[in-house]
């Protein structure tokens, strides 16, 4: 039963407490004086919708806060099933802010509009014009055969069985659905290590291809570049090898006149092997590269896999 109940900034009322017997409270005034105020605070802390209403205050928030005993509701199974704190004196809150945001909180955890919609429905009955209607509800007329027959010794076991029953089939369709994801799982990773052993990799196979591919694609300027260094080196007529072969001519009649000079006609005969032995090095990669458009497409499709 709701003890207590606090309205600030909503409609006329700035701050107002009211307090409620554990037997009868009954609130009389003459029209204006407030009565349907009070009516839709309840309704606001019983999830009614927060559209369009009226503030105190238009700069600060509103707060409805209701203050329930529930000591002889048998409600621990709600909160235990809602994550909530559970104790005889509950406190239901609902805030909105001059924005039209509405939070609700019930022992100040936050919940969503339905789970306070649902507390609040076992909580308080407010009895309006057209509320007869009721009666046509499949839920209304449950509980209240219910209720007659006084089937609450049958309702409790049931709904405690029932809930682990939903519980235990949650967890079986949990085990189902990782039992799936794991077959999938493994059927994805024996499908990769298939790959993996039909292409038969090689440590250090990938640089080897990139450098390979590289000098494929560029085979024509390769060589063209070392058939012209072969060329400039001793294959023309005025090559460097062979001016530098008639200054080591030159330079050989001169070694004995002094050390010094037989040291620089040896750097340059050094010189000349080295030029040679180059000139040969650039032919052999000019001869040996070749474009080759088959062995290209066969390197980029293992460099693919």
């Amino acid at each position: 039963m709701i003890t207590r109940l606090t309205i600030r900034n909503f409609a006329l009322i700035e701050h107002q407490e009211i307090d409620f017997s554990d037997k009868l409270t009954i609130i009389t005034g003459e029209t204006g004086a407030g009565k349907s105020i009070i009516l839709g605070a309840l309704g606001l802390i019983m999830g009614n919708r927060a559209e369009h209403i009226s503030m105190y205050d238009e700069s600060l928030k509103c707060v409805i806060e209701g203050n329930f005993n529930v000591s002889n509701y048998d409600l621990k199974a709600f909160f235990d099933l809602h994550e909530l704190d559970y104790d005889k004196e509950v406190v239901v809150r609902r805030e909105i802010t001059p924005q039209g945001k509405s939070r609700s909180f019930i022992n100040d955890t936050p919940v969503t509009l339905k789970v306070l919609q649902d507390l609040s429905n076992s909580l308080i009955d407010l009895h309006q014009q057209f509320d007869t209607l009721d009666i046509h509800n499949v839920s209304f007329q449950l509980r209240m055969i219910d209720a007659l027959a006084d089937n609450q010794g049958l309702i409790k076991p049931y709904k405690i069985a029932y809930k682990k029953y939903n519980g235990d089939k949650k967890k079986l369709a949990d085990l189902i659905a990782f039992s799936q994801n794991g077959a999938k799982e493994m059927e994805f990773l024996n499908f990769q290590l298939d790959e993996l052993h039909q292409a038969e990799l090689v440590d250090g196979e990938q640089t080897q291809i990139e450098q390979v591919l590289s000098q494929l694609t560029n085979a024509e300027e390769i060589k063209r570049t070392y058939s012209r260094a072969n060329n400039y080196l001793i294959e023309n007529e005025q090559s460097i090898v062979g001016q530098l072969q008639e200054i080591s001519r030159s330079m050989a009649s001169t070694r004995k006149l002094s050390p010094t000079l037989s040291q620089l006609s040896e750097r340059l005969d050094s010189a000349l092997i080295d030029l040679q032995e180059l000139a040969k090095d650039c032919d052999h990669v000019a001869e040996q590269t070749e474009h080759d458009p088959q062995r290209i497409l066969d390197l980029q499709d293992r460099l693919n896999v």
